[in-house]
Formats: structure tokens, sequence, C-alpha cells
């Protein structure tokens, strides 16, 4: 191979490796925090509560323009705390609400009851930022470049209202190519609002 052909495949990966590295930069989704004026901010250590298993969130016909009236989805509050969904294992079969502690400015712990009896804890790690406990930020890279990849971004917080309210903040963002061909999906905040169980 002579020098033009070298040069043009040296000059070809390094444009790609630019513009990965552009993406990797920017693939930072922005998590937009609505205005609260009941937010009680969080300090540690302190006992958040005891939340329902699930809750019910509106989905608005805007969403779903088939649907003639505003449609209720049904959220499982516990996969908020996992990376995977857990709601046909045992301890979620068994499980009557979650409990929610901030151990410290950086952990946080979340845990499946029955009862008085914990069947599953999750330590979250974050860290406290302007009232609410955001969870540290996670970045996915997958596939083999240049040929295929995607890469996911996301973040999420809790804030707590002065009526025990667990609120969710949670962004997510996508991003990948098949060869030449880019694609991504923007970066968008979603909030949720939990009610505290009433004992």
């Amino acid at each position: 191979m002579n020098d033009i052909g070298l040069f043009k495949i040296s000059s070809y990966r390094l444009g790609f490796i630019s513009a990965l590295t552009a993406i990797l930069l920017g693939s930072c989704v922005s998590l937009k925090t609505p205005k609260r004026q009941d937010l009680v901010p969080l300090t540690a250590p302190i006992v958040i509560g005891d939340y329902p298993l699930r809750f019910d969130r509106p989905m608005s016909r805007v969403v779903n323009m088939q649907l003639k009236q505003d449609t209720i989805i049904s959220m499982v509050l516990w996969n908020f705390f996992r990376d995977f969904p857990v709601k046909d294992s045992l301890e979620f079969a068994h499980a009557t609400h979650i409990h929610l502690e901030l151990r410290d400015k950086s952990h946080l712990l979340a845990s499946l009851h029955d009862g008085l009896t914990p069947l599953r804890t999750e330590i979250i790690e974050g860290r406290l930022r302007k009232g609410y406990f955001r969870i540290k930020h996670e970045l996915s890279f997958r596939g083999v470049p240049p040929f295929y990849w995607s890469m996911s971004s996301s973040k999420m917080q809790f804030g707590l209202s002065n009526l025990g309210q667990l609120y969710i903040d949670q962004a997510d963002e996508t991003n990948g190519s098949i060869l030449i061909i880019m694609a991504g999906v923007g970066g968008f905040t979603t909030s949720y609002t939990v009610p505290k169980l009433s004992r």
C-alpha cells in the first residue's frame, strides 16, 4: 500500500476517533429539575420513610394519541433502585413496602420489607446536590466501532416534599451508529411523585 493510501486510512481513523471522543465528552445527559415550592432539602443522616411497592403514573393523551382519555400506568418503585427488574422475584412477591434511609452524604439505603422484616437491601452511591440525592452518573458503551456501537447516558435524583412524598427525576439519552449512519434519542427528563405510606 502506498503512502497516499496509508494517509487516507490514518486520516479516517483519526477522524473517527475524534468524532467518537467528542460524542463521549458530550454524552452527559442533562437532568432538568422541576421547580418545587414544597421541597424539603435532604440532609444526612435521615430516615426518609416507607413507600409502596408500586405507584400510579398518568400517561397523557399527548403521549398516546390512540387513547380518548388519560390512562394510568403502574410503576414498580423498587426498579428505580435496581439494575434489573425484580417484580417476579421471591422477595418482591412477599414484600409489603420499601424503606428508604439516607445514611450519609453519599449513600442511600433502600430495603424491601415484609412488615418489619427486611428481605433485600441495596446501597446506592451518590451525592447531595441542591437538596436532592443524585445517583452517580451512569455511562455505558456497547458495540464494535466503527461498525456498530451504542452509548447510553442516564442520571437520577431523589427529593422529598414537606408531606413526605418522594420526588424522582430521571434523565436518559442514547446515541449510536451503524457504519457511517448516526442516530440518537435526545435527552429528556421524566419526573415522578410517590406518596408516602400512612401508618
